[in-house]
């Protein structure tokens, strides 16, 4: 199998602007590695639907039978890893119950959990746009970072409010780990609930260590601690998650979350 990641994503706009970011960033053209982005152009529900009844169905043929497919002449054997990109959005399914959302979500998170069989899924919370949900003080970056999801509709415009990151396109190397330590803090605040900052990967390095645990992890608190009791969502993104997954430690030491985030309370958390 030759070494090709495929990217898959909601949409096309956010999210071919962060893949191109990524890709110049960390992924440098390569003989031995092939880069390809796919857009689903549909939300999570959809996705459901599209698997519900046929869990064993590939994501590659999923995708090669959209309309408008640009991925139509690609084979799976062709391809070692499939990660996954959408958003929760939770306000979208009017008539439907956080609970009933919640338990296709569990089913996506169940069928698409390891990057080198049917995919690996990663949630943005609520969207895409979390990746710039972030101020360049980093003891301000969890201040206002808990959304009410009747207000998701809303949410670019509150990012550009909320964002010393205006433009993906201008991002760098450094702005990306300075993102990701604030992402990795937030999400360690998060599932371990525990309001300090991190500074030795030890304390992170179980996460990815059978399959998706720690996407489940985040789903699991974002549901029980915020979405079926507050009607909110803490705003994270998993791009960050997908490249300490992918780079590990180095990746990690570059961010220097202990630096960074040492003088924040997480007071806004607790």
């Amino acid at each position: 199998m030759s070494d090709t990641i495929l990217f898959v994503f909601e949409g096309e706009i956010i999210e071919g602007q962060i893949f191109r970011s990524i890709e110049s960033n960390f992924f440098p053209p390569s003989n031995s590695r092939t880069i390809i982005r796919s857009s689903f152009c549909g939300e999570i529900y959809q996705l459901w639907n599209a698997v519900k009844d046929d869990a064993d169905l590939d994501i590659v043929e999923i995708l090669k039978e959209r309309p408008n497919s640009d991925i139509k002449d690609l084979k799976r054997k062709e391809v070692s890893e499939v990660h996954l990109f959408f958003d929760h959005d939770a306000h979208s399914r009017p008539g439907e119950s956080q609970h009933e959302y919640n338990e296709k979500i569990c089913s996506l998170l169940d069928t698409f959990n390891d990057e080198s069989e049917r995919g690996k899924l990663w949630i943005n919370y609520p969207m895409a746009e979390a990746i710039r949900h972030c101020k360049k003080n980093p003891n301000e970056c969890f201040k206002d970072a808990i959304i009410k999801i009747a207000d998701n509709k809303k949410y670019p415009e509150l990012v550009s409010r909320n964002s010393d990151f205006s433009d993906i396109k201008k991002l760098n190397s450094s702005d990306w780990h300075y993102l990701a330590a604030i992402n990795i803090q937030r999400t360690f605040c998060l599932v371990n609930d525990s309001y300090k900052s991190i500074s030795d990967y030890n304390e992170i390095k179980d996460w990815f260590e059978e399959n998706a645990v720690i996407v489940r992890m985040i789903h699991e608190k974002q549901y029980n601690k915020f979405i079926i009791t507050k009607n909110e969502v803490v705003a994270l993104s998993p791009f960050p998650l997908f490249l300490l997954n992918y780079f590990g430690r180095p990746f990690f030491n570059n961010c220097k979350s202990g630096e960074l985030i040492k003088n924040c309370s997480f007071f806004c958390y607790q």
